[in-house]
Parts: structure tokens; sequence; C-alpha cells
């Protein structure tokens, strides 16, 4: 049942932050300032990469 929860609790994670990555894009593409830009820019993909790191580890835990 714990592992279960564990789960679930992972899966919310990776949605959250792709939701972050998808919020710091928004951000990247209205902002003016160069350095804005692309520090949300890579924020995003920051994002996107924990994101993958953590739907890995659910993938490699059900097989």
């Amino acid at each position: 049942m714990a592992w279960v929860k564990s789960m679930q609790d992972m899966k919310a994670s990776a949605e959250k932050l792709r939701a972050e990555a998808d919020y710091a894009e928004q951000i990247a593409r209205s902002a003016t300032a160069v350095q804005k830009r692309e520090l949300y820019q890579r924020l995003a993909i920051h994002f996107r990469q924990l994101a993958g790191e953590i739907e890995k580890l659910m993938a490699d835990r059900t097989e």
C-alpha cells in the first residue's frame, strides 16, 4: 500500500514539475529582458529534466 502511495506522490511531483516548466516557458516568451528570458528558459529545461527523471524512476520500479 505504501508503494502505491509513493508512486502516486511521484506522479503528482512529475506533473507539478511539468506545469512549472510550462509556466516558466510562458514567462520566458513574455520576457523583454534577454537575461530574464534565458533564465526562465533554463528553468523550464531543468523542470522538464527533473520530471523526466521521476518518470524514469517510476518506470524502472514497475518493471
